[in-house]
């Protein structure tokens, strides 16, 4: 194992465990994509590694990817399908998976136990190197299941603002793949040290990274406000494109081309916080129903139907109206008589199934 492959291994942060779940040899083949979570999450604070973020802020990302991809699957079918099926080969893969669901920390608190203890035979490997991280891996894991059980009162925070959790994720991934994470993000939009040191940033941008931070601390009451960080980014957006309008098919490139570098780079930030909280919108009864489903609670089945344009449709009934008066024929008494007297026929193609 070479220095590079120990630096990766023994590293540990969102960004790249969102990149994990969402790769396509995991999100083709759902066997080996929990264990791969639980594996990388074995490494949170390993003994001469490099780890980001909180192993519970970890935890409950893991828990919304999962979430997110099934949701996801629901919105593109053109057919409902049942919203606990998460898409497992197998009973005990698909076991696995909804109780981490039902209770992340719980289940992760399991997962790091029985990979603990599970027998391991390393005559196969070569490498000592790989054997030795592999036992530290498994030494890991037991420290974080003991650490789990007296953290689980924090879990309220993450679980009480789910809109949180998924808004940062899908940010996560719309930021450059030389940011670390979003603090590197904000450094980079803020033109770095001296940018940070000597320029001024507007009230309407300052009011925003005040917002997004409140928004992303889950330490804090305020944290989750989905409606402040909304309009704090649009604010700062209009401040700087005057005529700015949030709009799925919206000119994006075209504006921010008229930008300075500067401002390019906090106005792109900005859009894609606000494009994070339109996919959340979207995409948040998908996975409302998907999490009630795998709680076995009733599931709310209007998402799956097609939406009904409110102003169109009444016009459509009011025109549909007319011409029904006008189309419909006159009715003289003798046809209404013989009508009447004719046998009614029992059609049983016509039945109900």
């Amino acid at each position: 194992m070479n220095r590079a492959e120990k630096k990766e291994l023994n590293s540990c942060n969102k960004k790249d465990l969102i990149k994990l779940i969402n790769d396509p040899k995991y999100t083709q083949n759902k066997a080996n994509q929990f264990p791969a979570i639980v594996g990388y999450l074995a490494r949170h604070g390993l003994p001469g590694g490099v780890t980001k973020e909180e192993l519970m802020d970890l935890i409950y990302t893991a828990r919304n990817e999962l979430l997110a991809q099934a949701a996801q699957k629901h919105a593109d079918s053109k057919e409902p399908f049942a919203y606990d099926d998460l898409g497992n080969p197998s009973k005990a893969s698909d076991a696995r998976v909804k109780d981490f669901i039902k209770n992340p920390v719980n289940a992760i608190i399991r997962e790091m136990e029985a990979f603990h203890n599970r027998k391991e035979d390393f005559s196969a490997i070569e490498d000592p190197d790989e054997v030795q991280y592999y036992k530290n891996l498994k030494t890991n894991a037991d420290i974080l299941s003991i650490q789990l059980k007296t953290f689980t009162k924090d879990k309220v925070k993450y679980e009480d603002k789910p809109e949180l959790v998924d808004i940062l994720s899908r940010l996560s991934k719309k930021m450059p793949e030389n940011d670390a994470d979003l603090d590197a993000s904000l450094k980079r939009i803020n033109s770095g040290f001296f940018g940070t040191l000597f320029r001024r940033p507007s009230k309407e941008f300052a009011a925003f990274q005040e917002s997004f931070n409140n928004f992303r601390d889950a330490n804090k009451l305020i944290s989750g406000n989905v409606k402040d960080l909304e309009a704090k980014t649009t604010a700062y957006l209009t401040h700087v494109i005057p005529n700015f309008k949030y709009s799925k098919d919206m000119p994006k490139e075209q504006w921010l081309a008229q930008l300075p570098k500067g401002k390019r780079a906090r106005a792109e930030f900005c859009m894609n916080v606000l494009d994070s909280i339109e996919e959340n919108k979207k995409m948040k009864p998908f996975m409302d129903n998907v999490e009630k489903a795998v709680n076995g609670k009733p599931i709310d089945k209007s998402v799956d139907q097609p939406a009904v344009n409110k102003e169109v449709a009444p016009q459509k009934d009011f025109q549909q109206e007319l011409q029904n008066q006008i189309e419909e024929p006159e009715i003289k008494n003798e046809e209404l008589e013989a009508a009447e007297e004719q046998p009614q026929i029992d059609n049983p193609d016509l039945k109900a199934n």
